[in-house]
């Protein structure tokens, strides 16, 4: 009787190997081939494994420039008439994946990943807030830094320090 069960568990056993190893041997001439593969909601995306060498490297950037900061997140909505908006954006999500966006209606400039986070960097490390900043000196600056013209109707920011406070100006 065990000898019966280990022969059809060593048939199983192949069967499943053999149905779940479905690579070929088959070599594609174009080198900046795709490889496919399903992500956590079942859709089939192209993943480009040198693009994830790059994003890799993009984030290990990201994080040192981050660091040279006095703060770890900012999120900048400023409002203008007829629906024109400025909206910049530095944030890590639970992962700690930090990613940026621009959406600036005023100059037409719709920006996101490295090529936001390298636009609002360039605009913040010159900032001097800090958790004692006035409100009307910490709205001042972020006009200048971001050269947006002082007559919003709306202005709100987050920003977020590295030791986890969180400051909310809103105008």
């Amino acid at each position: 009787m065990k000898r019966i069960l280990f022969i059809f568990l060593s048939v199983f056993c192949i069967a499943l190997l053999t149905a779940c190893g479905d690579q070929t041997n088959e070599t594609d001439n174009n080198t900046n081939q795709k490889n496919i593969a399903q992500n956590n909601i079942g859709k089939t995306t192209n993943v480009n494994y040198s693009n994830h060498l790059q994003n890799t490297q993009d984030q290990y950037e990201m994080k040192s420039q981050l660091e040279k900061l006095d703060f770890s997140e900012i999120d900048l909505e400023v409002s203008y008439g007829e629906q024109k908006e400025y909206e910049a954006e530095i944030n890590h999500d639970n992962s700690g994946f930090i990613g940026g966006e621009v959406d600036d209606d005023i100059n037409n400039e719709h920006l996101s990943g490295k090529a936001a986070f390298d636009s609002i960097y360039s605009k913040v490390k010159q900032l001097t807030i800090s958790k004692d900043t006035n409100k009307k000196d910490t709205i001042h600056q972020i006009l200048n830094s971001f050269d947006l013209p002082a007559d919003y109707n709306r202005f709100e920011l987050e920003i977020i320090f590295h030791d986890g406070t969180k400051l909310k100006y809103v105008d």
